[in-house]
């Protein structure tokens, strides 16, 4: 599996010093592939192009140098021969004892559904309380894993810990054509061939309640709050089959 850190930090900085001294990544400090694209840095054309033309609300610079930066590592990770790869930020927190080679063994017991993007956390955050699927069967090193419902896909939030498979990075990296936003899931439902998302929580990340945050993404939505956001339309299919099984599917729940 490859690993993945997403950070735009100096390799010194307290913030990527604090992030490899966690015990999970500790041990694998040497083995992770960085990539960090600044939004803020990229030429105004380019910035214009890409996070503002043609949508009711642009993405932040920082948004659009998230996603960039998953979109990049997606394309490295598809030039390997591996089958899985794990991402991170790096403001993810470590909350349970278990290294990264028991988490991969422990994922491929699953089965999970080719097509595969596993968040790893962010289902416990405010922002995705909205979210509803089912409980798999297996559990994931103690842990419920909720498989979600395509329906409620525009409601995860987050990108800072999650593995994919090969097939998932594929389309993820057409889908950021041009980009959406690293954690804007809404539209992938409506793709003929809908991949699969899954959530469970393994790793912690700090609420978001002001533009204290410690993340760079959330900042800055937090000073646009107010604008209007793309809104992601599900067939009316999928609306049917909501209104259908919205009795039947549950929230996550460790």
């Amino acid at each position: 599996m490859e690993k993945y850190l997403i950070s735009i930090e100096n390799k010194k900085s307290q913030r990527l010093q604090a992030f490899f001294a966690q015990n999970i990544f500790k041990q694998n400090n040497l083995s992770f592939h960085v990539f960090g694209v600044k939004g803020a840095d990229l030429p105004t054309t380019q910035y214009f192009k890409l996070a503002v033309a043609n949508r009711e609300r642009p993405l932040s610079p920082a948004e659009l140098g998230c996603t960039l930066s998953h979109v990049q590592a997606m394309e490295h990770f598809l030039e390997t021969d591996q089958q899985y790869a794990v991402f991170f930020e790096d403001d993810a927190i470590q909350k349970y004892d278990f290294s990264l080679e028991q988490l991969e063994q422990e994922m491929l017991k699953l089965n999970l559904a080719p097509s595969f993007l596993l968040s790893l956390g962010g289902i416990q955050l405010s922002f995705s309380e909205k979210v509803k699927g089912m409980l798999i069967e297996n559990k994931l090193l103690g842990k419920n894993v909720l498989a979600i419902h395509p329906y409620y896909y525009k409601n995860l939030s987050s990108t800072y810990a999650y593995i994919l498979d090969r097939d998932m990075a594929r389309i993820l990296v057409e889908y950021h054509q041009p980009p959406h936003g690293c954690d804007h899931w809404g539209d992938l439902s409506a793709l003929d061939n809908v991949p699969h998302l899954y959530a469970t929580y393994l790793f912690d990340h700090p609420e978001i309640v002001s533009d204290q945050s410690n993340s760079y993404i959330e900042q800055e939505r937090v000073k646009v709050k107010g604008i209007k956001q793309n809104k992601a339309q599900p067939s009316l299919y999928l609306q049917l089959i909501n209104k259908l099984a919205r009795l039947r599917l549950q929230k996550y729940h460790d």
